[in-house]
């Protein structure tokens, strides 16, 4: 049974090999036509040899029926050449074509044994040529559908095999046995060639799939290259290979790089942990993709970090208008797994051709433009003009001079002293640092130390200035203090706290006479490092100083986990609490939260009398501000520190 169903699944066209039956279709329709010639040709030859000593029924009526029918198929087969076609479909056209060609076959040797006995010698020579000539080359026109193939073998040459095997002439059974013989051969051809040809489709198909999962790999590997894992969006590799392909394809055209900073974020990451900072990071991804158009792309650089690619009309207004417009986006409230946390965004933009002409300084004149939007504090775009490009000139010149300038002796100190308001005692000087360069002249404190701040020679500068501190503190009353401001630089550098630290104790300085100032911004670079600097200069006996707060963070939501002894209120409010109540509960609100903690609370940049009144009637313990003294030498606010009354403008100077 398992023999016979092996010897009749011959004869079916395979349904569970889908490469295999679509590749025999293909293969098989173009030999659609040379089989129908072949056929049809030979046909009329024969009707045309036997139309004089056959009945015209068979010479003309059923010759013409079978072109009929031939010429129909062919037609059928040459509209359906470009249809595509799917494996259902093809299996149905491959076995459709098997009955047909058992069907055409037992009608073709039917005629052909028909019009055999009509006419002579040479008549019947050409039936039997006619039958066994045609008959092989349909078989190798049919050689790609093996099952038709063999069909034909069976319905064909096994009965003409038969038929001339049994007419009782020597030449007939000669040519029967050559029949059979080819019959063989044909079949020992036909399994080779659709063996070979089974296996060749298979062979493509298996080369296909392993394409497939190649370039699916390839795609996946593309895909985890140039995509961020986070937030699906372009990494930074994709978004300078697109600004690389823009200056390519469109060096005459417009077009700006932006850079976008989440003011705010590390703060999260730090106080909530990193699966909400994750959940922040893919809301504000998800936020500035549903402004994403033709014109418009983003992606993310690292970290809060994003970059956007604006093309189209790069006009200041429209850019303006999407930073305003990305910013408020990003500035809503965020509802996380939890909690609601708010922050906001900067951004900063640079223009092609104006701001440069490479990806590299794009994007660096973008982060410039970025750090002119964080100075604003606007928490909106800024894009980079001539104006800044100025300014990084002068910077660039800053830095170099500094690096050459001999700061032991180009640098000085002046002080701002800080008062008690209740006893008008000075109770320490805050330092701050000044350059006389002979080539530059007097530079501002806020180019110089902007520039050594974009690199580690900010902590030259601050060691130098810092022995120059504790030198001038020496000479000072022993109840006097010494208030010395850290960048963020200087926090994150181990060798440097070491250094300061080192000093501190060999200062000729009592450590408990000293202040480390630190600004929210610095702290909030890196929390976890800035707890542990601080903690190291705190153990020197030194005091530590929170500047500049509430200006840029919810700082209730870490202040108790820093190594903190005073705060220092941000100037800020000060320059309000006049006018305005809020200002002036905000202030409150401080000083209560200082004194609960066991911290000083210090007020910075009084200018006026009625500043100085309400910051001393909401209970602050220490001042400092132009309405006090502008910076200079300590011993003239020395001098007459001892001589005024508390609180008297004559303190001024």
């Amino acid at each position: 049974m398992a023999k016979l169903g092996d010897l009749i699944g011959l004869f079916r066209v395979p349904a569970d090999k889908p490469d295999l039956t679509e590749s025999q279709l293909r293969a098989f329709s173009k030999q659609i036509p040379l089989l129908y010639l072949i056929l049809l040709a030979n046909t009329l030859f024969v009707s045309a040899t036997h139309y004089a000593v056959a009945p015209a029924w068979l010479t003309v009526a059923m010759p013409s029926g079978f072109a009929l029918i031939c010429a129909v198929r062919l037609i059928s087969w040459w509209r359906m050449r470009r249809m595509t076609c799917d494996h259902l479909q093809a299996v149905q056209r491959l076995r459709s074509t098997v009955r047909l060609v058992g069907i055409f076959g037992i009608a073709f040797v039917t005629w052909g044994f028909a019009m055999y006995p009509y006419g002579d010698a040479f008549h019947k020579a050409h039936v039997v040529f006619y039958m066994s000539i045609t008959t092989v080359a349909c078989v190798f026109c049919l050689m790609h559908v093996r099952a038709a193939a063999l069909a034909l073998i069976l319905v064909a040459i096994a009965p003409t095999t038969a038929f001339f095997a049994t007419r009782g002439e020597p030449v007939l059974a000669a040519i029967a046995g050559n029949n059979l013989l080819v019959a063989f051969a044909m079949m020992f051809i036909l399994f080779t060639h659709y063996r070979d040809f089974a296996q060749m489709i298979s062979q493509q198909g298996e080369l296909r799939r392993r394409q497939q999962e190649t370039q699916k790999l390839s795609d996946e590997n593309f895909r985890l290259a140039n995509r961020d894992s986070l937030t699906g969006m372009p990494n930074r590799r994709s978004f300078f290979a697109a600004i690389t392909q823009r200056l390519a394809a469109q060096s005459d055209k417009s077009f700006a790089v932006g850079l976008i900073d989440l003011d705010g974020f590390k703060a999260v990451n730090d106080l909530y942990g990193h699966a909400a900072g994750d959940e922040l990071l893919v809301e504000a991804a998800r936020r500035m993709e549903s402004l994403r158009s033709p014109e418009v792309s983003f992606a993310r650089l690292g970290g809060d970090e994003f970059g956007v690619i604006l093309t189209g009309c790069t006009s200041s207004e429209r850019m303006l208008a999407l930073g305003h417009e990305l910013c408020s986006l990003l500035r809503l409230p965020y509802v996380l797994t939890g909690l609601t946390v708010e922050i906001s965004a900067s951004a900063g933009l640079a223009v092609f051709p104006e701001a440069g002409s490479t990806s590299e300084l794009l994007v660096e004149h973008a982060d410039y433009a970025l750090y002119q939007a964080k100075q604003q504090r606007s928490g909106t775009a800024t894009i980079f003009s001539g104006n800044h490009a100025h300014d990084i000139r002068r910077l660039n010149l800053i830095d170099q001079t500094l690096r050459n300038a001999d700061l032991e002796a180009e640098l000085s100190l002046d002080y701002q002293p800080i008062f008690e308001p209740a006893t008008g005692r000075i109770s320490a000087f805050e330092a701050l640092a000044r350059w006389s360069n002979p080539g530059l002249g007097n530079v501002p404190p806020i180019l110089f130390i902007k520039a050594a701040e974009r690199s580690d020679l900010i902590n030259r500068l601050t060691l130098a200035l810092y022995r120059r501190a504790l030198s001038d503190a020496a000479t000072w009353p022993d109840d006097v203090g010494l208030s010395f401001n850290l960048s963020a630089r200087t926090i994150a550098s181990p060798a440097t706290v070491l250094a300061l630290t080192a000093a501190t104790v060999n200062g000729g300085v009592k450590a408990s006479r000293i202040d480390f100032e630190v600004t929210e911004t610095a702290v909030m670079a890196d929390f976890d490092q800035a707890v542990q600097t601080l903690t190291t200069l705190r153990s020197t006996g030194a005091h530590i100083a929170l500047d500049d707060f509430g200006s840029g963070y919810s700082s209730l939501g870490y202040v108790h986990r820093l190594p903190l002894d005073k705060i220092k209120i941000d100037s800020g409010f000060i320059a309000d609490i006049e006018s305005n109540e809020t200002v002036r509960n905000i202030v409150k609100t401080i000083v209560d939260l200082s004194r609960n903690l066991g911290l000083g609370c210090v007020a910075e940049g009084i200018e006026t009398a009625r500043q100085a009144e309400i910051v001393r009637d909401l209970g602050c313990g220490l001042v400092q501000g132009y309405y006090f003294g502008r910076p200079g030498r300590p011993d003239s606010f020395l001098e007459r520190s001892t001589a005024a009354e508390p609180w008297r403008p004559a303190l001024a100077g």
